[in-house]
């Protein structure tokens, strides 16, 4: 199994915080933790000198820092109170990303949870620095996520980042006989064809390519048989409407990803598949697994 043992759980005061802590006690009945490290960033003194004005029992900025720690703790209390999870509360004052990327390194989380919210759009959702610079596995959890692993969804390429994400499909499913696994490869024709649909030989040529590829992936891998795989074309959108719209299909609970580990420089500036995922809105949580380790020495020798 994975080993998630230190989570770290970022919180900003709004609704979103509730389902964050709640998904999160949730998931220590799949995973086993050892520690949970919940976090706020106050974004500046500006606020806290606006709270201040706000509320004159608040004196001093020490005040509105224990106001916001007695109000989280309260709400994490109510999901773990009993629990036999180590867990700490941390306030910063800064830019939350800046302030998330520099607690990796006297944190080092094997996995980060952040809130998705609904309302955002396009690819300020996610902060390309967190996406980038964070070494630890990611997790995003929207305002619409059930309690439930029932049905996991894997996009896959049918390379060894896919083998990873069904591996630890298999591993958040066990124990769980009638839970669901599908992994989905959206394909498109060669631009040749574009815009008309191929003649019915040569889609019975890519349905034999594609089911020699899926072949060959099983058995290089070994992927059990509970594993349900599913070819997608995509004739208009993107790959992420063709997920998307498995996941309504599938009425799906998680979608599970592996990032790449690339040693180039490059790689900070291009934006992969599995960035391009942590974009699109699914309405359900969303796995990155990262490899720490690499990550970790990828980033160091970027910034020696």
């Amino acid at each position: 199994m994975e080993r998630y043992e230190h989570w770290l759980v970022c919180l900003d005061l709004t609704n979103i915080d509730d389902v964050l802590i709640g998904y999160s006690n949730f998931l220590t009945t799949e995973f086993k933790p050892k520690k949970i490290s919940f976090m706020h960033v106050i974004k500046s003194t500006d606020v806290a000198d606006e709270m201040i004005e706000l509320f004159p029992e608040l004196d001093t900025h020490d005040d509105v820092e224990a106001m916001i720690r007695k109000e989280l703790q309260e709400n994490i209390n109510k999901y773990f109170n009993d629990s036999e999870v180590n867990i700490e509360l941390i306030i910063k004052t800064g830019r939350p990303t800046d302030e998330i990327v520099k607690s990796m390194e006297s944190l080092n989380p094997d996995l980060t949870v952040m809130g998705k919210k609904s309302e955002y759009t396009g690819k300020g959702v996610i902060p390309r620095r967190i996406m980038k610079y964070v070494p630890s596995s990611i997790l995003f959890v929207p305002e619409t996520s059930r309690y439930q692993l029932d049905n996991i969804l894997i996009p896959v390429d049918f390379s060894e980042q896919s083998a990873k994400s069904i591996e630890i499909a298999l591993q958040m499913s066990e124990g769980k006989g009638a839970g669901k696994i599908t992994a989905q490869h959206v394909y498109n024709y060669p631009s040749r064809f574009f815009p008309y649909l191929p003649e019915k030989d040569e889609e019975e040529k890519m349905d034999k390519y594609l089911n020699e590829k899926r072949d060959a992936f099983i058995d290089k891998h070994k992927i059990p048989d509970r594993v349900d795989f599913t070819f997608t074309l995509n004739v208009e959108g993107t790959k992420m409407d063709q997920i998307y719209d498995q996941v309504v299909h599938d009425q799906s609970d998680l979608i599970v990803g592996v990032s790449k580990a690339d040693k180039s420089v490059t790689s900070i500036l291009r934006e992969d598949f599995t960035d391009k995922l942590a974009y699109y809105r699914f309405g359900v949580p969303l796995l990155l697994h990262k490899n720490k380790e690499k990550h970790q020495k990828f980033l160091k020798s970027l910034f020696k």
